[in-house]
């Protein structure tokens, strides 16, 4: 009985089955969470490993634009068991650096975003996503804006308790930020 050899198509659908999220971090002195080379890195290795692929940079273009260093090229990802069977998929980098590390930062980006995009993982980066927070973020203000409003106890504490009962998607500062407001008017109508 001969071994079935996966080909290059179901061994990335192997690892697109195994890792499916690659959670954004925040680095000091940025202003926004990324998802950095290093961690979709850490997240794909052992699946990659596990499934037979590997891959590297090929056919690398680079300009240099002051500061700004921008890479073309491709990544090549390979069959080990049939070094033959293997995809290509095209990417992009740009990195910005005063000293010497432009040309590594770029390298990274292209990397990176091509396993992003071969492996359909999830970063967080989504329109929904999106929609939801400004969402939540209308929610708090309407809702502020009503515990600021409210002349009576009765009418305070109903609009406290639906947040409490509605906002269960709230984040805990957005949270916390209607409890401060609540016990904030709570005492300003105690006369306090």
């Amino acid at each position: 009985m001969t071994e079935f050899i996966k080909n290059i198509h179901q061994r990335i659908h192997a690892v697109m089955q195994e890792v499916t999220y690659v959670q954004k971090d925040k680095k000091q002195g940025m202003r926004y969470s990324i998802v950095s080379h290093d961690a979709v890195t850490a997240k794909l290795r052992p699946a990659l490993i596990k499934n037979g692929i590997v891959y590297y940079p090929e056919q690398i273009k680079t300009e240099q634009h002051g500061n700004r260093t921008e890479v073309i090229g491709a990544i090549r990802f390979v069959n080990i068991d049939d070094p033959q069977d293997c995809i290509r998929v095209e990417s992009f980098g740009y990195g910005i650096d005063d000293q010497d590390k432009g040309p590594g930062k770029a390298m990274s980006y292209m990397v990176k975003y091509a396993l992003l995009k071969t492996f359909g993982l999830e970063t967080g980066d989504d329109p929904d996503l999106d929609q939801e927070v400004e969402y939540r973020d209308q929610y708090v203000e309407e809702t502020l804006a009503s515990i600021e409003a409210a002349e009576e106890f009765d009418v305070l504490g109903s609009i406290y308790q639906e947040a409490k009962t509605n906002g269960t998607r709230l984040t805990n500062m957005s949270k916390a930020k209607i409890k401060a407001a609540y016990l904030k008017r709570k005492s300003e109508l105690a006369g306090d």
